[in-house]
């Protein structure tokens, strides 16, 4: 039998876990959920803002990575809300289209249509209620892409990304190499792979270019290097679709300053690549800024969570110093003085 004491200690940790109580920053903030729409759909909307929001303080957009994410990206999101919060930033997020409220489908979309979801975000900021605030936006890994189709969004005065990838096929790759080094089929100095690698994928970029039933119907995944075919329809047509994502013609013509933060142990982009194309389509050094996380994952997070982390993050469970780095070059933006 439990011991009363033990009891309700356990029931109020299962409480906390359910109530939120991790989020000690909801009496600071008003919490609203909102909708709008965006290309054919409705989207399931969260606005954060603080009570000493005014006029000349920023919002926040925040750009999902890829997957099936909620306006909360599954909790992510809210540690780094939480954070700008403190620094009077008001922050905005969706659901993807067929999640949650959010009516469509996401895996029907294409790069220039995520980036019509942050225009019409954005016009419905200026509509309702926030016709003056800068507006900045903050995006993880395939938001890279969006925030290419973005590069001349007036509205948009600054933005960072958070992993942020270069290139579908190059990034395909990279991930490809590390999966044959995680299952002991390649060395990771072994370099003379890479011929193999770039004409498998090749092979296999053809394929999918050809459509489902051809993909289905070869043979190219009995090779020991490929990992298992995508099976799901929806989730072929999307990468179908995108595969071409890349961010140099956007980039080139950016408009806004931008920064791009990665983590030292990302394992789904190449961050010596993406800092390298970034560099070189932006060019100008007071567009561009960047950084590297050290004992950062992907996503920022540390490489070693705790327990707890897989019910709800904190911002402690972020690198040490990464969104201290986000912070200060977003202060520096919003803060800049008029020209």
């Amino acid at each position: 039998m439990i011991p009363r004491w033990n009891t309700a200690v356990f029931i109020t940790f299962l409480c906390c876990l359910l109530g939120g109580c991790h989020n000690n920053n909801k009496e600071h903030v008003e919490e609203r959920y909102v909708a709008f729409s965006a290309n054919t759909n409705t989207l399931d909307a969260r606005l954060v803002v603080p009570h000493v929001h005014q006029s000349h303080d920023a919002i926040i957009l925040l750009v999902h990575g890829d997957g099936a994410m909620d306006h909360s990206a599954s909790g992510y999101f809210d540690p780094v809300i939480n954070t700008l919060s403190r620094k009077r930033y008001a922050t905005m997020s969706w659901s993807k289209p067929g999640i949650g409220e959010s009516s469509g489908n996401w895996l029907a979309q294409t790069m220039p249509q995520r980036a019509e979801e942050v225009r019409s975000a954005i016009r419905y900021l200026r509509d309702n209620g926030y016709p003056d605030n800068p507006i900045g936006v903050v995006g993880f890994s395939q938001a890279s892409w969006v925030l290419a189709e973005l590069h001349n969004e007036p509205e948009i005065e600054f933005a960072a990304l958070v992993g942020g990838a270069a290139n579908w096929r190059e990034q395909s790759k990279y991930t490809m190499w590390l999966r044959l080094i995680d299952e002991q089929k390649i060395h990771a100095d072994d370099h003379s792979v890479w011929p193999e690698i770039s004409e498998l994928h090749e092979i296999e970029y053809q394929l999918i270019k050809s459509g489902y039933n051809t993909y289905q119907g070869s043979d190219l995944h009995l090779h020991p290097f490929m990992g298992t075919p995508l099976e799901d329809e929806a989730r072929f047509n999307f990468v179908r679709t995108n595969i071409d994502s890349d961010v140099s013609l956007g980039f080139s013509q950016i408009h806004f300053p931008l920064l791009a933060l990665f983590g030292d142990s990302d394992t789904r982009v190449d961050v010596d690549h993406s800092q390298q194309i970034f560099a070189s389509t932006i060019g100008a050094p007071d567009k561009l800024s960047q950084k590297v996380i050290s004992n950062a994952s992907h996503s920022l997070l540390k490489t070693d969570l705790p327990v707890r982390a897989a019910l709800y993050l904190t911002e402690d469970d972020f690198a040490p110093g990464a969104l201290d780095a986000l912070i200060a070059w977003l202060d520096a933006q919003a803060h800049k003085p008029a020209p």
